[in-house]
């Protein structure tokens, strides 16, 4: 279920935001000492809020899910185990909106 939504979000993000994809990617790329890549992230992570109509669907459809999640990943120290059941129900919702 999640491959399917992560590889049409990958393809709306590489097609919508080529230069900040690429940007990013080489980034992470480098070495650790120099990949301090948080303008890299940022731009992308803005142009992926503004033109990536996948993104954009979610973001409508399943807000208090991603709201949820956020609020839990807050709570929790950013612990991804305690969320899981967030982040399934995340899932399921986007891939419902997307019709994927």
């Amino acid at each position: 279920m999640s491959a399917v939504l992560d590889q049409a979000m990958m393809e709306d993000i590489a097609r919508h935001c080529p230069e900040q994809f690429l940007a990013f990617h080489q980034c992470m790329s480098k070495p650790p000492s120099e990949a301090d890549c948080v303008l890299e992230q940022h731009n992308l992570s803005r142009c992926i809020k503004t033109k990536v109509p996948v993104f954009q669907q979610i973001q409508t459809k399943c807000a208090g899910k991603l709201q949820a999640y956020e609020a839990c990943l807050r709570s929790n120290n950013s612990d991804q185990k305690k969320c899981e059941a967030d982040l399934k129900s995340l899932r399921e919702c986007s891939q419902s909106a997307i019709g994927k």
